[in-house]
């Protein structure tokens, strides 16, 4: 039987791309539910590099998503990704920011996503058992009666090595909301964390404020956007319409493209409240 690295190449040179991404299924609003898939496939899009997505096969030998295949050569790790298809595809998406940014950005991505995405995961498969997640995708049957439980069993596991583990709920949304208002002040009025045009770390940043964005429909989550960082939220769908003016038809089932998914939040008093608040 060929290998999978085998089938994979065939398919590059039936489909004409270099680039093959693995990752999970579409959603209904967001085009991932992993900030990590969608920072690299942001990536591919700002770069102007061709690619294809899989999602047949989304974890690699390492069981991880997402993961690359570049030619004859699996990468994972979405750092090592982008560093890789920099140098194979000699693209420079970071010239115009000085040195001083670029460090300030580089904060804040290791701040996205090593803090508060392990913020935003803790919610959602632990504290809310993927419920509102499962409301913004489309799994088969079989596997949403499975995902909730295993994803809580692993993130609790993982967060507890992590530390964030443990906090109680209301400590990490606490966290979470401090995080969005860090890079809300340090977005400002620009249109994007590169300034007027996106770069490397926009990708990373994009892909885990999307989550809150469009994977946390009618939660106090994506209420951290939409009442607390108004201009987070505005970001996102510039970012959305930047760099996938296609995103509507590429949604798991497509949008029309003039549809929007606006926020349906009901919000108590006491926690409108405590949202504006600054920590």
């Amino acid at each position: 039987m060929p290998s999978r690295l085998y089938i994979k190449r065939n398919n590059l040179s039936n489909l004409g791309a270099e680039v093959v991404l693995h990752q999970y299924c579409r959603g209904k609003y967001c085009l991932n539910l992993s900030p990590f898939a969608l920072k690299i496939e942001t990536f591919l899009r700002l770069a102007h590099i061709d690619y294809v997505v899989e999602v047949h096969s989304a974890l690699d030998r390492k069981e991880k998503c997402p993961w690359i295949c570049l030619g004859n050569e699996e990468i994972s790790d979405s750092e090592k990704t982008i560093e890789r298809l920099k140098k194979h595809f000699k693209v420079q998406t970071d010239e115009k920011i000085n040195e001083r940014r670029k460090n300030h950005l580089e904060v804040a991505r290791i701040m996205a996503e090593d803090h508060m995405s392990w913020c935003i995961m803790m919610w959602r498969y632990c504290y809310d058992n993927s419920k509102t997640l499962m409301k913004s995708q489309n799994f088969p049957t079989a596997l949403s009666k499975s995902f909730p439980a295993y994803m809580a069993r692993v993130t609790r596991k993982r967060a507890k090595y992590h530390g964030i583990g443990r906090y109680t709920e209301e400590e990490i949304f606490q966290l979470c909301k401090k995080d969005l208002i860090l890079l809300s002040n340090l977005l400002g009025d620009e249109p994007f964390f590169g300034g007027k045009n996106p770069c490397t770390a926009d990708c990373a940043l994009f892909g885990q404020l999307a989550q809150l964005r469009w994977n946390a429909p009618g939660s106090h989550y994506e209420a951290l956007l939409s009442v607390a960082c108004p201009n987070l939220q505005a970001y996102c769908d510039r970012m959305k319409s930047t760099l996938f003016p296609d995103w509507n038809s590429l949604l798991h089932p497509p949008l029309p493209s003039a549809s929007v998914r606006t926020s349906t939040l009901s919000l108590d008093n006491h926690l409108h409240s405590e949202l504006i608040k600054t920590p």
